[in-house]
């Protein structure tokens, strides 16, 4: 049982309450269910199997694959879309927001009279789309129109797909979003869908391939310099470059953090692991602060707090002297220099990454946007646009 229960989305191995329903079934002569973290059937056949439980409850698992019983049944679990328990569009939706149950992979799900299981439509007219962007927008964008029956060809400058998505599977914990567009890539593999990589489109290329329709999802990258003052790379950078290995940090690292989600802490955590005394500034209440209590903000604030990692809230960087910030404590006005530190890693928004489209606009004969080129977003709103365009197109 072991080796697949080795990957983990931050605390939460996969099958971690297993243990327990194996003692309880041990001492009782009632049937025991094992739930929580069991999104794979081939893992809910081994603990049946090996005797911990007598059935397994799978709930996200099938929030975010409707049809994963059927695709087991059918010998297809290749093709399950598989739940990397984020948390983010099913109990952290009803639970925190107060809406219904959503998932950051499956737009369907709270929409299935518009977007479910039958409601996909060949499209009456084919099209020739070209999809710039091979992110999770890009990616699904593709997908949709593929079975609508359009001839797609996606762009991606860089050498694989995946986009930032690429980039979040290296922080602390964060493995397995990867998930996302492993199955993706899956989906749109096996519809022969062609893709060209390690190409930068430009309006020239687009001309060339004279499509009728264009999906631009060029994503986005860090804002260069969000804060006034004198620094440079790389005693200053970006979480990107810790993540992806292009910097290597000093011993202590000071992280501002205005996003407040996964990326901040991830980073933290990771850079915690290598051994960095690693110090956050946010000018929010606390670290974490759009992860939410059902999106592992407890266990991460004590993950990070066990491996050395301090908290300074409420302050706002008013500039950036060499790796000195000067802050604004935001509710007593008090002025505070933090100084002594080797890097400064930076997890302050991106920006739009939109010029293909504005070069494109009024000089093709259909042209959308979607996802992080829209706005920077999370990975729900880029599922869900690259969808709703496949849908339109």
């Amino acid at each position: 049982l072991q080796p697949l229960l080795s990957r983990r989305f931050h605390a939460h191995p996969l099958a971690y309450t297993v243990p327990l329903a194996a003692a309880i079934r041990s001492v009782v002569r009632l049937p025991v269910f094992a739930c929580n973290r069991i999104n794979d059937p081939h893992l809910a056949e081994k603990i049946l199997a090996d005797g911990h439980a007598d059935m397994i409850g799978m709930v996200r698992a099938q929030i975010c694959d409707p049809e994963l019983v059927n695709k087991t049944r059918e010998g297809r679990t290749e093709d399950i879309r598989y739940c990397i328990a984020c948390n983010q569009g099913c109990i952290g939706r009803v639970g925190i927001a107060n809406k219904r149950v959503g998932c950051v992979q499956n737009p369907a799900v709270g929409e299935e009279k518009d977007f479910g299981i039958g409601t996909l439509r060949p499209a009456e007219v084919k099209k020739r789309v070209m999809v710039v962007g091979g992110g999770p927008a890009g990616l699904e964008a593709a997908r949709v129109a593929c079975l609508r029956g359009h001839r797609v060809i996606l762009f991606e400058k860089q050498a694989e797909v995946g986009g930032q998505n690429l980039i979040a599977r290296r922080g602390a914990g964060r493995q397995e979003i990867e998930g996302v567009v492993r199955w993706l890539l899956a989906q749109v593999e096996k519809l022969k869908l062609e893709m060209r990589l390690g190409i930068e489109v430009t309006p020239e290329i687009v001309f060339q391939e004279n499509p009728d329709a264009v999906v631009i999802a060029t994503g986005s990258v860090p804002r260069e310099n969000p804060f006034p003052g004198n620094y440079s790379f790389p005693q200053v950078c970006h979480a990107e470059h810790i993540l992806k290995g292009e910097v290597e940090p000093g011993e202590r690292v000071i992280l501002i953090d205005t996003d407040g989600h996964h990326k901040a802490t991830s980073t933290a955590e990771l850079l915690a692991e290598m051994g960095k005394k690693v110090h956050i500034l946010t000018p929010s209440l606390f670290i974490g602060g759009k992860l939410g209590p059902l999106q592992d903000l407890f266990l991460m604030r004590q993950r990070l707090l066990k491996k050395g990692v301090t908290f300074t809230p409420d302050i706002a960087v008013l500039e950036i002297q060499g790796t000195t910030i000067k802050g604004l404590n935001v509710y007593s006005n008090a002025l505070i220099d933090f100084e002594g530190y080797d890097t400064v890693v930076l997890v302050t928004g991106n920006r739009v990454e939109d010029g293909l489209y504005f070069a494109l606009k009024g000089k093709v004969k259909e042209l959308y946007r979607i996802g992080d080129c829209v706005a920077p977003r999370k990975i729900d709103m880029a599922i869900l646009e690259g969808h709703r365009v496949g849908r339109l197109l």
